[in-house]
């Protein structure tokens, strides 16, 4: 009898420890992606925030209002990490913007808004959201939902509220790296 509660113990020993490692395993492996994600914005930011500082004349040219200016020096290879969606337009209310850009995939993640704000530009990245805890009811939704799926792109739309209004100030895309027409 003391001979099976011992195997018991040890069995339910190994199944909590075996729980345990999953569930710091999945916290770990969410960090690392947030931190690449963090990584991977801040470079890609970088990159074309420079490029916009280094060509005044398409500053000068987006900021009269003109939507797909691409300051030379920067690539036309869109930024295709992270699943990002380039931004189609925009409309203004004081410092809310609603972006217009699209999700693929018949049940997509939501999508969040990395901003960066200076003098002159505000600069977004619009991306599926990346959740820390696993997202088990859109898991179950997918697979249920499956059979009627088509994998076109379908319009959405985001809002973000910038530090202050976004006034003279040229918005861009940083996945394509180009201004943003109001709409």
């Amino acid at each position: 009898m003391l001979r099976r509660l011992g195997c018991l113990a040890a069995l339910v020993s190994l199944l909590v420890f075996l729980a345990v490692l999953a569930v710091v395993g999945w916290f770990g492996y969410a960090a690392y992606t947030h931190a690449r994600d963090v990584q991977a914005v801040a470079s890609r930011t970088q990159e074309v925030g420079t490029a916009w500082a280094n060509d005044p004349a398409a500053l000068a040219k987006a900021a009269g209002g003109t939507g797909g200016v691409r300051p030379s020096g920067l690539s036309t290879q869109p930024f295709q990490q992270l699943g990002a969606r380039p931004t189609t337009g925009y409309t203004v209310s004081r410092a809310t913007l609603t972006l217009r850009t699209s999700t693929v995939g018949c049940h997509p993640a939501p999508l969040t808004v990395d901003v960066v704000e200076t003098p002159v530009l505000v600069q977004v990245l619009v991306r599926p959201e990346n959740p820390w805890l696993p997202d088990v009811g859109r898991f179950w939704e997918q697979l249920r939902d499956s059979s009627g799926c088509t994998d076109k792109a379908a319009p959405a739309t985001v809002t973000v509220t910038l530090g202050s209004g976004l006034g003279k100030r040229v918005l861009v895309d940083a996945v394509t790296g180009t201004s943003v027409r109001k709409r």
